[in-house]
């Protein structure tokens, strides 16, 4: 059974190397050259990397990747509860020939011979499954170290969701739906008034300060690129709004501390992002440093009140090296897309960094003095008894 601080860590079965080509049998290996040809065609046989072919490649290697086989070392007691689950939760069947565990309600052509589960005997259990399946059992492993139960919804296996939270006051929604109706407001006006040039203007950059523009140290925050940009930032801001706000204690002193967390997030990520630009031209608009830094204070408080996770505690560790993959991830979605659409589209990576680390290190101070103080972050030793929860 694991310790209160062991980590359970995801290995490559067959090394990072290989793993760049993730394509484990021939199975796998005729349907991606049919599926090349195929688009190869489409195109009148055009040179592989082009515009109009890299996308549909590019999406195909990254949903196999996603997938791709991976071992974890577990204690008897959490392969147990691995197994437990698996058969409780039925979308993997237990292979009479192999031992296996492998995926129900799946045609022929639909398995891929690497896409099992399995465990390995021995001194400690060797656990094997594709990537996103092992990170999901992860978490549900170290869910139930932490807090002795787990939940599960219904779509996906081990794919946790928590019970449903009590319905939040009206309240809490009041400095995310401000901050929203800010932006949208100044999108409307801007396009309005001045149309897309508008949203340059108000963009900050080394040039913008250097002629004398300093309102767009403010302004940035509020504008964003497009349609696309803004719904996306005012879909994470009413997703975490009023679960931070609650945690910043009672308003109208909630609705400020959210107001100037935000604020103050957003300019240490303007500030790192000129730091790095110190002769930039390309202007940065949009919520984003801002956002991040409320997302960091989440990330470090509980539900249920107390001292704020440390920052060396495992969640936070995750949820930074989760944040770097995110980045990058639209860092290269956001490069693809302007060169299939001669546009250029750039992400502000800085100004997410700067945020973050903003809300991560100072948010605390934000809160209510009897939350502020700073946990261990701890986890519990995983209960004897085991149980899968459906």
């Amino acid at each position: 059974m694991q310790g209160p601080h062991t980590e359970l860590t995801i290995r490559s079965r067959y090394g990072w190397l290989r793993d760049l080509i993730p394509i484990y049998s021939l199975f796998q290996l005729v349907p991606n050259l049919a599926a090349i040809i195929l688009i190869l065609w489409l195109y009148d046989w055009q040179a592989l990397v082009t515009k109009d072919t890299v996308l549909p490649l590019v999406v195909g290697w990254v949903l196999q990747f996603m997938a791709r086989p991976s071992e974890m070392t577990v204690s008897h007691a959490e392969a147990a509860w691995v197994e437990a689950a698996l058969d409780d939760q039925e979308f993997y069947e237990k292979s009479d020939t192999d031992g296996r565990w492998w995926r129900t309600g799946q045609d022929w052509w639909q398995r891929w011979p690497h896409q099992f589960v399995t465990l390995i005997p021995g001194d400690r259990v060797t656990l094997v499954a594709p990537r996103d399946v092992m990170e999901a059992i992860r978490n549900a492993l170290e869910l139930m170290e932490e807090q002795g139960d787990s939940w599960f919804q219904g779509d996906r296996p081990f794919a946790l969701q928590p019970p449903e939270p009590a319905p939040l006051h009206w309240t809490a929604h009041v400095p995310a739906f401000a901050i929203g109706a800010a932006s949208v407001l100044t999108a409307v006006w801007l396009i309005a008034t001045r149309g897309l040039d508008g949203i340059v203007d108000w963009g900050l950059s080394a040039a913008a300060l250097s002629q004398g523009r300093f309102e767009t140290i403010f302004l940035h925050m509020f504008t964003h690129g497009g349609l696309l940009h803004l719904v996306m930032n005012l879909s994470v801001l009413a997703a975490i709004g009023g679960m931070l706000t609650v945690r910043l204690g009672p308003p109208p002193l909630a609705w400020l501390r959210f107001l100037l967390l935000f604020v103050f997030s957003a300019l240490a990520g303007a500030a790192l992002f000129l730091t790095l630009h110190p002769t930039g031209t390309v202007p940065m608009v949009g919520a984003s440093g801002g956002i991040y830094g409320l997302v960091a204070l989440l990330l470090r408080t509980r539900p249920e009140g107390g001292p704020v996770l440390a920052i060396r505690s495992r969640t936070i560790r995750r949820s930074g090296w989760a944040l770097v993959k995110e980045n990058a991830f639209l860092f290269l979605l956001l490069a693809l897309m302007s060169w299939v659409g001669d546009a250029t589209i750039g992400l502000a990576w800085e100004a997410h960094l700067g945020g973050f680390l903003f809300g991560l290190l100072v948010g605390p101070w934000f809160l209510p003095r009897e939350t502020g103080a700073e946990g261990d972050g701890a986890a519990e030793p995983m209960p004897q008894s085991l149980s899968a929860a459906g």
